[in-house]
């Protein structure tokens, strides 16, 4: 009986703190974009433009999906789909582009989803 109420117990916890560290990502690369820091935008129009979308991402993050989520999956799949999308988008600026510079964001969003995916696959179970 302990065992059934374990994943219950921290796994809706654990990805609650997943979702603050992406958050805090969107939050640090919102405000990288919008500084015109080198490596996030080409111009310092579209640094704006994707400042932007990552704030108000962050925004979506901290104001509707944690305070919401308490476990529910279908909340689950705004930043599952969110992730998902950059890193199809990345991965599109890696392989045929050819920016290397997109490699890092490769690996977190790919580490992301991954767990993004087990955790709603893991709650739909419950």
């Amino acid at each position: 009986m302990a065992q059934e109420r374990a994943p219950r117990q921290w796994l809706p916890r654990a990805l609650t703190v997943v979702l603050y560290l992406q958050a805090a990502v969107a939050v640090f690369v919102g405000v990288a974009s919008m500084a015109g820091l080198s490596g996030f935008a080409h111009t310092i129009e579209d640094g704006r433009r994707l400042g932007a979308g990552f704030l108000a991402y962050a925004l979506i993050l901290l104001a509707v999906v944690i305070p919401r989520f308490k476990g529910d999956r279908r909340i689950f799949v705004v930043p599952l789909a969110w992730t998902a999308f950059h890193l199809v988008d990345s991965l599109y600026e890696l392989l045929a582009a050819g920016d290397t510079t997109f490699i890092p964001p490769v690996i977190i969003e790919a580490a992301l989803l991954a767990v993004f995916v087990a955790g709603y696959r893991a709650l739909s179970r419950q």
